[in-house]
């Protein structure tokens, strides 16, 4: 044990000889094709890494494109929204309109039946006050008047009933 301590040539020069053999023996079965599996494997990771960044540079690119579009989207959306109230006003607007004329349509046709109906009343009303007036008077006379003088006497009456109407506009 004393030997190993104390320095020797022979030995020392063995050591160096064993040492280089044994560098020179790993060199070859280990260190080259170690090395060669860092070089591919850090190949591979840099060629990862560089997709992951394009693959980040298109993701990148596709949400901006996405949020390009979805602010088209956005606006056609509010003009499309404001083309659709206008209409729905237009058409609003359009159907009181037609509902207006229609309810005015409608009145006038009422005043014009209800003028119609009275009309046909006042003619009732004078064909009956006539009527009643020409046997009063034939009672008040105790005769009978023959029919030309009768429609005479009813032309007579019937001016002076419009006369007296225009007078009074009860009508």
């Amino acid at each position: 044990m004393e030997n190993l301590l104390k320095p020797d040539v022979g030995l020392m020069f063995w050591t160096v000889v064993t040492f280089l053999a044994m560098v020179f023996i790993l060199k070859k079965l280990a260190w080259i094709p170690i090395l060669k599996l860092i070089d591919e494997r850090e190949a591979k990771l840099k060629n990862e890494i560089e997709a992951a960044e394009k693959n980040k540079e298109d993701l990148e690119k596709l949400k901006k494109e996405y949020e390009v579009q979805l602010a088209e989207i956005q606006s056609r959306t509010q003009v499309l929204l404001g083309e659709a109230e206008k209409k729905g006003l237009q058409i609003q607007e359009t159907i009181l309109k037609t509902a207006d004329a229609k309810a005015r349509q409608i009145l006038e046709k009422g005043k014009e039946q209800l003028n119609l109906e009275k009309d046909k009343l006042l003619a009732d009303l004078k064909k009956e006050v006539g009527s009643i007036s020409l046997l009063m008077a034939e009672k008040l006379l105790q005769q009978s008047v023959d029919k030309k003088v009768q429609e005479k006497f009813l032309q007579d009456f019937l001016a002076d009933l419009k006369d007296y109407k225009k007078e009074k506009s009860y009508f």
